[in-house]
């Protein structure tokens, strides 16, 4: 059969091309999508070229042209012989390129797949994968009811630390972020408060408001690596920062004396591939990838995870270029991106 597959073909050009999948092999699965969702940070790190992973030489699947993206939600169409406990009409959660229809070969990473809850549609779903790497500033910081937290950074990852900390108990949550419509997409999703670094010192305002030298809980999404210093500033004495977003390149002018060592500040990775990792799992109590998934899913479902003023463009595959773009130059207006298949 023929299915559609969005293409970055080389930076800064994307296209849709046809692909002719075989019938699904004995452990595969062939899901038709029905809503694919933009991760911004990783997929414009390919579509500009400036993704890391496009230069090393033991990763040949990252290299142009790339299939983008890692969160969709769809139908199963087929299933093979050898394929236990899925059937024909199956709602799932997977992590799905921007295509029409995707074979998943079970045991393999990308072959993944979660049941959805009835009352939970196909949009909603679509983000669940996005979600997940947010979800690891929740998991990281361990204890999280009545801590106050901070988001650093409102893009597509930030909002999913931002929500995910709020259904945790987090209080107060703070956003922050200088582009004003991330700050609204925040307030709607239930944030306390939210801070505009322009407005002010980013220390002093947050200092203020919690009425503490910081907050006990950091999540640094910004993706930028002189970003963690600023997020170590916002912690308060003994309080946790949790990088979040990917930061691409090295940081400078970072006092691991002063800054870290003397005030008790704990500093740690949570990418949400190596989260649930068997080896890491320990470090996060109970929790394995599919137990984050299937939480996302029933909390998507349930209302408990707002999607409120996240989602700001629904566009078709012929459009990811255009979605690209505005992503990249016109934060006020672009945030969350679904593409309907």
């Amino acid at each position: 059969m023929l299915a559609r597959q969005a293409v970055v073909i080389e930076p800064f050009k994307v296209g849709v091309r046809e692909a002719d999948l075989a019938s699904p092999a004995a452990n595969q699965i062939l899901v038709q999508t029905a809503v694919s969702a933009v991760s911004a940070g990783t997929e414009l790190a390919v579509y500009t070229g400036t993704h890391q992973w496009l230069k090393d030489p033991l990763l040949p699947d990252w290299k142009f042209p790339f299939r983008p993206g890692y969160s969709a939600a769809g139908t199963v169409v087929a299933v093979g012989a050898e394929v236990k406990n899925w059937k024909p009409g199956d709602r799932v959660s997977y992590p799905g390129n921007h295509a029409s229809h995707e074979l998943l070969t079970m045991g393999h990473e990308r072959g993944r797949l979660w049941r959805l809850p009835d009352n939970l549609d196909f949009e909603k779903a679509a983000v669940a994968c996005i979600a997940r790497y947010g979800m690891g500033a929740s998991i990281r910081a361990g204890v999280t009811l009545g801590r106050s937290a901070a988001v650093l950074g409102l893009g597509i990852i930030g909002q999913f630390s931002l929500r995910c900390l709020i259904a945790a108990g987090a209080h107060p949550v703070i956003a922050i972020d200088s582009v004003k419509m991330r700050r609204d997409a925040a307030l709607a999703a239930g944030a306390d408060h939210v801070i505009d670094p322009n407005a002010g010192d980013t220390k002093r305002q947050l200092g203020d408001y919690l009425g503490t030298r910081g907050a006990e809980i950091i999540a640094d999404a910004t993706g930028i690596p002189d970003a963690i210093p600023v997020a170590m500033s916002l912690a308060i004495d003994g309080g946790q920062v949790v990088v979040v977003g990917s930061p691409r390149g090295k940081a400078k002018d970072v006092n691991f004396y002063d800054d870290l060592h003397r005030r008790y500040i704990e500093v740690t990775g949570a990418h949400g591939n190596m989260l649930f990792e068997s080896q890491h799992t320990r470090l996060a109590g109970a929790w394995t990838l599919d137990k984050a998934q299937y939480w996302l899913l029933a909390a998507l479902a349930s209302g408990r995870l707002s999607l409120a003023g996240l989602v700001t463009h629904r566009i078709a595959a012929n459009e990811l270029g255009a979605a690209y773009e505005g992503l990249l130059k016109d934060k006020e207006h672009y945030l969350g991106v679904t593409m309907k298949w």
